[in-house]
């Protein structure tokens, strides 16, 4: 049976075209960017293509790329690095930040915290969507950042970011917007968003691991965390790699120009997911319904009854992989922040699922994967006809969306 990977939220394969792009730079194209002879210029040619690749990608500036090790490493340094610049500046000490955070963004503000600085951690609602009200109430005359994602890798919501961009430029505030799960799925254009940073990750679009990148708005300001040599202007220091920085900037190239298509294709899979596994009682959705306001190709559910983890296993073993909770938290273990944000209990958040598309996901992978899953749903499910009759026509209107 060949294995149908419906996991893209965690990470996604490398797609040829990148593979091809990359691979001169793993043998003969060896030099370091930064010598002064011929390789070396090579190298550096290649890295500064990448950079205005990826520049493309969400409209900004070449020189306001800079690549890091990945979104963790991207998200520490615009959280931490902003707040460095304003301590030695002896500015405000003041963040504010939303509970469904990736902890690569949640951690930083909460080490903030231990530093002395205030935090507010907003609450969401139901769909995981912070308030906007709230969000401006929160604000005081200390606050010098603002970090809120773009769309969430649990359960799939997009944050209005458009909007809190404009709330923290309109008042000098630093605004830092987590977009890894974001980028390649719906348009990223940092002229209309007036982010001041922005994280990628390029396996979450096609790259490989291991490579990402900070955008870094021209006139901001943001400390490194480490200190070495020049390279990537200081922020980043060490030497590049060359060839997965080639690699994101082919990914980045490809994705752009099949962006809308993309999307529809992933409204499409989500669309069918959502059709075949929503017909259980014991199956609820968690995230947004509105199909505007979520990631597209993410479905993320909860069985009542089961643990996500154990169906996850089971799945595998029939060559599907799909996830419970974030492949960056603890494998299941325990109840997810995310889950536990939106109001789940320990019990219903132990029952997580997510299933994410990616573009080279088929409706005929879809349809199998989703019969097996269903099937193994079907299994936990102790009288299904009486739990159909008993949820009726609530289950069926909040469905009714994903139609």
């Amino acid at each position: 049976m060949t294995s149908i990977y419906l996991d893209n939220s965690a990470t996604t394969k490398v797609r040829e075209e990148v593979i091809a792009a990359m691979l001169p730079y793993l043998s003969e194209h060896c030099g370091n960017p930064s010598s002064l002879h011929g390789a070396g210029r090579r190298a550096r040619q290649a890295v500064e293509r990448a950079r205005a690749q990826v520049a493309q990608l969400i409209n900004a500036k070449p020189s306001e790329i800079y690549f890091s090790s990945g979104g963790t490493m991207s998200n520490n340094t615009a959280i931490l690095g902003r707040a460095d610049f304003i301590e030695q500046r002896n500015l405000g000490k003041h963040l504010i930040t939303i509970s469904i955070e990736h902890s690569s963004a949640l951690s930083p503000a909460k080490q903030l915290r231990q530093r002395g600085w205030d935090v507010t951690i907003l609450g969401v609602n139901q769909d995981g969507i912070v308030d906007l009200k709230e969000l401006t109430k929160s604000i005081r005359p200390d606050t010098s950042i603002i970090s809120v994602m773009w769309a969430n890798n649990e359960i799939g919501s997009l944050q209005p970011v458009e909007q809190i961009a404009e709330i923290a430029g309109a008042r000098n505030i630093h605004f830092h917007c987590d977009a890894v799960q974001a980028a390649g799925r719906i348009p990223i254009d940092v002229k209309k968003v007036q982010v001041d940073t922005l994280s990628l990750s390029g396996h979450k679009f096609y790259a490989p691991k291991g490579i990402g990148v900070l955008y870094v708005r021209d006139g901001v300001r943001v400390n490194p965390l480490l200190h070495g040599g020049g390279q990537e202007r200081g922020l980043f220091p060490g030497t590049e790699s060359v060839a997965n920085i080639v690699g994101i900037g082919e990914a980045a190239y490809q994705i752009s120009k099949e962006l809308q298509i993309n999307a529809s294709h992933l409204r499409d899979l989500q669309k069918l997911l959502a059709q075949r596994l929503t017909r259980y009682g014991s199956v609820r959705i968690t995230g947004p319904r509105d199909l505007d306001k979520r990631l597209p190709g993410h479905l993320s559910l909860v069985i009542t009854g089961a643990r996500g983890a154990e169906l996850v296993e089971e799945a595998s073993a029939r060559d599907v992989f799909i996830s419970s909770v974030s492949a960056c938290s603890s494998g299941g273990g325990s109840p997810s922040h995310v889950l536990k944000a939106i109001g789940l209990d320990d019990d219903e958040a132990l029952g997580a699922l997510r299933i994410s598309a990616g573009r080279f996901n088929t409706e005929s992978d879809v349809r199998s994967a989703a019969d097996t899953i269903a099937e193994l749903i079907s299994a936990r499910t102790i009288n299904l006809g009486a739990v159909l009759h008993h949820i009726g026509h609530q289950h069926l209107n909040s469905f009714a969306s994903f139609q």
